[in-house]
């Protein structure tokens, strides 16, 4: 994971990584696993020291599918 700073501000931050791993595709008679990876990038909009908000969004390849494209939103505590 890399982070990286937005020019003229604090309170958000960007990230980037590579992503890979096995995933398991169902709804066919059969349940397959397949290798896949990806590429994400994202930004962290940070309330405090202890709050924060992330928006990403991935690229991801598995060997049988096209590419597609997932979003996702979390919020985070630290402690």
């Amino acid at each position: 994971m890399k982070n990286f700073g937005i020019p003229h501000t604090k309170r958000v931050t960007g990230y980037t990584w590579i992503q890979g791993g096995i995933t398991t595709l169902t709804g066919n008679s059969q349940v397959e696993n397949r290798f896949y990876d990806g590429e994400a990038l994202g930004a962290i909009i940070h309330f405090n020291d202890r709050h924060s908000i992330w928006i990403q969004e991935s690229y991801n390849k598995i060997v049988t599918v096209p590419w597609y494209t997932t979003a996702s939103i979390g919020y985070t505590r630290s402690w």
